[in-house]
């Protein structure tokens, strides 16, 4: 058995972030999100994965390779110009035609086991099997309308159409953006048009009685915007220590350096080879990476910090998403709030003594490669 991932895409929701880097590629837990797909994939047992690409597709191409250094082996489609989800999948037709096959959305966190949802494909014995998620408030994705005994789908309501009154909406199921698919279901998309699974195929299988849907348990969460991304870091880190089994309460590797005299307000997870100097306070909900160098009095929660970067003494971190090779000098201030975030692309670097604290109304981004020379409020 095989699998497809979309890694197309520009993800505008989540500039400036992915101005430098393509969306699957940012890290989750402090691994790239499509590579933590990857690795569930394996577990059950897939070893074949394509790829289908197209903008900075090469990036992707030169962090994976073949995928010999992961344990698999990754081809490549190659997406000119928007085609859609039917589209794209049309052009893998070559490399997925005789078997059936996962397909997966390569921006979507999730921790479950693949294997149930095959052997539940398998006994339904449809087209095509969706993997759900019930969520509380559908509103913002469009639901599922099932037959409760078999799963068999009876019907999809766009968001725009999911509309009952506050007191009447109940959780539902939605598309989780993962689907076992039989090879009949090329017959279905035309070639070398733009063409939606979800809007366009899918429809046709409902109507046909081919499409079925299996609900999965555990974290799910759509990493689309800056606020999702680190709410999914979160969840994921929360399910990470949930599964454990053991009693730790943080995820620190080995190699990093930490103070003793450094307060931890768990949960956080911190990266290969990073340092945090005396006297910080660190957490809750703090996702720190590799090779990360915090220096002596600082304090970080609610916040995602990439590879490489640099924080200087006496400085304060919340509600931030911080990319790779960021340069924070001293007594500097990073303060964004429930709804709107502070967030830094790739080598920005941010004066001493200066405040970033995000309005209500809208986030503080800073563009790569950037100095911040004057404090926003």
């Amino acid at each position: 058995m095989r699998a497809i991932i979309l890694s197309g895409g520009w993800g505008t929701r989540l500039r400036p972030l992915t101005c430098t880097i393509p969306k699957t590629l940012i890290p989750v837990g402090n691994t790239p999100i499509i590579e933590r797909q990857m690795l569930n994939l394996k577990e059950a047992g897939i070893k074949e994965i394509v790829l289908a690409v197209s903008v900075m597709g090469e990036y992707l191409k030169n962090y994976f390779g073949d995928g010999h250094n992961l344990g698999l082996k990754i081809s490549y489609t190659n997406e000119q110009s928007p085609m859609g989800t039917g589209g794209a999948l049309k052009l893998a037709e070559p490399l997925l035609k005789d078997d059936n096959f996962i397909f997966l959305n390569g921006d979507v966190v999730f921790n479950f086991q693949f294997t149930k949802l095959i052997k539940s494909h398998q006994n339904y014995k449809g087209i095509g099997t969706i993997a759900s998620k019930v969520v509380d408030d559908p509103s913002r994705y469009g639901v599922i309308i099932e037959n409760k005994e078999t799963h068999q789908i009876e019907s999809f309501l766009e968001k725009e159409q999911y509309n009952p009154p506050p007191n009447e909406r109940k959780p539902m199921p939605i598309n989780a953006g993962a689907y076992v698919l039989e090879p009949k279901i090329f017959s279905y998309i035309k070639p070398r048009k733009k063409i939606s699974l979800e809007r366009e195929i899918f429809p046709k299988l409902v109507k046909e009685k081919q499409l079925y849907h299996f609900p999965i348990p555990g974290i799910w969460k759509d990493i689309g915007t800056p606020s999702a991304l680190l709410e999914g870091n979160i969840l994921l880190m929360e399910d990470i220590l949930k599964t454990k089994g053991d009693e730790k309460e943080n995820l620190v590797d080995e190699s990093a350096d930490i103070h003793p005299s450094v307060k931890i307000n768990p949960p956080i997870t911190v990266g290969k080879n990073t340092v945090i100097k005396r006297d910080c306070t660190i957490g809750p909900n703090a996702i720190i990476g590799d090779n990360v160098l915090i220096e002596k009095s600082c304090n970080i929660r609610d916040a995602l910090l990439y590879q490489e970067v640099y924080v200087s003494k006496d400085s304060t971190i919340e509600r931030a998403i911080i990319s790779d090779n960021c340069l924070l000098r001293k007594n500097t201030l990073l303060q964004g709030n429930q709804n709107q975030l502070v967030i830094l692309a790739s080598y920005v670097r941010v004066n001493n003594d200066l405040q970033l604290i995000a309005p209500k109304d809208r986030p503080i981004t800073v563009c790569h490669h950037e100095v911040v020379k004057e404090s926003q409020k």
